[in-house]
């Protein structure tokens, strides 16, 4: 099959696979590329390359050739319709954007001008529950760790002890975190209950059981061969029977000799696996500064590959919903050509923003902000197929985690932190408003152009109704008190904008657009 793609598409498609990647390195792959420079580039973008390779064909498969994992199901939501010249603009900006190392939201970015007002609200409003679910558990995870985990971090070097069990241990506070958080959160915000589930919650030490077995053995070197084959065998079962957890129960995947069902993919999968980990338990005898790289590879591997679960929408927008063999190919080449260029760039502009807060070049650090943040994002696409930012996750997760080192360390001030944090929001702010206004205006104008509406009318094409008129209204007001205090950055403007923000929330979610 070949190509059926028009050019604004294709255009697009490459503005966003950019985009996307280059601005979300920060919130993904931004501690990996931080406690790893060291290394060449090039080995740290063929790991995460592989990883990329592996969610869109396993994507690609299952869902039958559809690339966004049902982020894009909705159709009323999210229309299908052939993108024209202005559905370019939003990933140029956002490319723009990225350049100035602004932590803009893709999703909203890209996505806003695809969907309808019914679909942004949606997507603002999960957005804001995974902004005050990550600070919550970032908050209160981060209370616990500071003065003991977070303690022993600054005062011990990586090879002076490895804390066996951190993964599984992690896995469970997380687990519990978000099954008993998000219920207290809809509350007050007198929201309908989130539907989670229990399985989430307990899939998470399960999970972080098995990233610490394998760590382990990539440390030990077993002389004993029965032993370590053993232990390689517990794992890979355990891995294997994962895998048919997960995988569709009707699966069928025809490779040429044969169809191959769940349960002959997940005992391959087991026996690849055996064969891995047996020949590194029996031959790899390493430190324990070692264990923290298995660890934070493991946990960056989680993280990657739940992200692009997530955001491939944003780039896949552009394209049809279901894709041809080449056109997948052709398309998953773009994004990993793209890759490799951010990581030979180490990430970029926007890397500075992570940079600047508290012990993320500490391997150990930012494998546990690894892991924390993964979690969150695999709970929340288990929650729901409504497409959400990621970056806004990611910036309440480090803001919880700021808050928390402030309340519990003489060295971090509190009222830097709020600025600090407050600054992240601002600017991300600034991102939403911009794709609202691009997104109800630039169509408008097209018409406009076109003949189809004449000029004076632009605006009520943009708002047809009172309530997304006065939502629109609203959020470009309230761009006054935030570039006021980007600009001071005083505490006077600081005591507007945070009030304000609170207000902006509540009446959002108090008048709902539709």
């Amino acid at each position: 099959m070949g190509f059926d793609v028009s050019m604004w598409a294709m255009l697009g498609f490459v503005f966003a696979a950019y985009a996307v990647v280059g601005n979300d390195s920060l919130q993904t792959l931004g501690a990996f590329i931080n406690s790893n420079q060291r290394l060449h580039w090039f080995w740290l973008f063929l790991f995460s390359a592989t990883i990329l390779i592996l969610v869109f064909t396993y994507g690609w498969v299952v869902n039958e050739g559809d690339p966004s994992w049902g982020r894009l199901a909705n159709v009323k939501k999210y229309p299908v319709f052939e993108p024209q010249w202005y559905h370019t603009l939003p990933p140029l900006a956002l490319l723009l954007l990225t350049r100035l190392g602004i932590p803009v939201s893709t999703s909203f970015m890209v996505l806003t001008i695809f969907a309808t007002i019914g679909g942004l609200s949606s997507m603002l409003q999960k957005s804001l529950l995974g902004y005050a679910l990550a600070f919550m558990v970032g908050g209160l995870l981060y209370l616990l760790l500071t003065n003991t985990l977070e303690k022993y971090f600054r005062k011990h070097a990586p090879g002076d002890r490895a804390p066996w069990g951190l993964a599984t241990i992690m896995g469970a506070v997380i687990g519990a975190g978000i099954y008993y958080l998000p219920p207290m959160i809809t509350e007050a915000f007198n929201l309908d209950p989130v539907a989670y589930s229990i399985n989430t919650a307990l899939a998470l030490p399960v999970l972080g059981f098995v990233v610490d077995l394998i760590a382990t053995m990539a440390v030990i070197r077993f002389n004993n061969h029965l032993l370590g084959g053993g232990l390689s065998a517990f794992v890979a079962a355990i891995l294997g029977a994962g895998c048919y957890w997960i995988l569709p129960s009707d699966l069928h995947l025809n490779v040429g000799i044969g169809a191959l069902g769940s349960i002959s993919l997940s005992a391959i999968i087991g026996l690849i696996l055996f064969a891995t980990l047996y020949l590194v338990a029996s031959n790899v005898s390493s430190g324990r500064v070692v264990y923290w790289v298995i660890l934070q590879w493991l946990t960056t591997a989680y993280l990657w590959g739940v992200w692009l679960m997530q955001d491939f929408a944003n780039i896949f927008v552009f394209l049809p919903r279901q894709l041809s063999a080449a056109e997948g190919i052709g398309a998953l080449a773009v994004i990993t050509a793209l890759l490799a260029y951010t990581f030979w760039n180490r990430g970029g502009p926007v890397q500075k923003i992570l940079q600047s807060k508290t012990s993320v070049d500490d391997i150990r650090s930012a494998t546990v902000i690894n892991f924390v943040y993964a979690s969150l994002l695999f709970f929340f696409k288990e929650v729901s197929d409504i497409p959400m930012s990621t970056t806004w996750v990611f910036l309440g997760l480090i803001a919880g985690r700021e808050y928390a080192f402030a309340l519990t360390m003489r060295a971090v001030n509190l009222v830097s932190t709020f600025k600090m944090t407050l600054s992240d929001v601002a600017k991300a702010y600034i991102g939403l408003v911009i794709s609202i206004d691009l997104a109800r205006g630039l169509p408008a104008l097209s018409k406009a152009i076109g003949g189809e509406i004449a000029m004076g009318d632009i605006w009520r094409d943009m708002a047809p109704a009172a309530a997304t008129a006065n939502f629109i209204c609203s959020a470009n007001l309230l761009l006054i008190p935030v570039f006021f205090f980007l600009i001071t950055k005083s505490k006077l403007s600081m005591t507007i904008l945070a009030p304000l923000f609170a207000l902006a929330a509540w009446a959002f979610f108090t008048f709902p657009i539709a």
